[in-house]
């Protein structure tokens, strides 16, 4: 498993975004039909959110320490963590105010909502940003673990090789003899 998975945050970074997305939808859903209020007790996953977020982040953080990866894989690999921080850092302070907000028993405020639309589509950002890391850049993911095992070239016959002259530059030469640039 350590060659498919370098690091454990891919596995977890997947929980702050669906609970964060399922509370929001259930609050939607809860302010469009607002006779249902089991609907609008989506907030209760908010500091189940923040708290798989914070270790999303750590292990996020374990991984931008540890991963290889070039200059262009860098770039986008800080723009991701700064996404990232800013996001959970919104997410655990949504979470406490919304915690705070239930128990002192007041009604949802005409603010969560927004704020956690706003807030889903930075995960979104955030979680695209990961997705180029890894999709545009292999950043994370080991070449090895996917690499078919080396088999042997078959036996070269016992001819004399022929020698073909040198390709001017930017040409090749294929096994036919064609030449050609790309």
């Amino acid at each position: 498993m350590p060659e498919v998975f370098p690091n454990w945050h891919p596995a977890i970074v997947h929980f702050p975004i669906a609970l964060t997305v399922t509370a929001t939808l259930l609050l939607l859903a809860g302010r469009l039909s607002p006779g249902n209020r089991q609907l609008t007790v989506s907030g209760r996953l908010l500091p189940l959110a923040a708290l798989s977020a914070l270790l999303a982040v750590a292990l996020g953080w374990q991984a931008y320490s540890t991963v290889e990866h070039d200059a262009a894989g860098h770039l986008v690999m800080l723009r991701h963590r700064n996404w990232a921080m800013s996001a959970t850092f919104a997410l655990v302070a949504l979470a406490v105010w919304d915690s705070l907000r239930q128990r002192a028993g007041k009604e949802i405020g005409a603010t969560l909502l927004p704020a956690l639309l706003i807030l889903s589509g930075c995960l979104g950002v955030t979680g695209w940003l990961g997705g180029e890391m890894v999709y545009r850049h292999g950043i994370g993911v080991s070449a090895a673990a996917f690499a078919s095992p080396a088999v042997p070239p078959p036996a070269a016959p016992a001819a004399v090789p022929e020698t073909r002259p040198a390709a001017p530059r930017g040409e090749h030469v294929h096994r036919d003899g064609q030449r050609h640039r790309h």
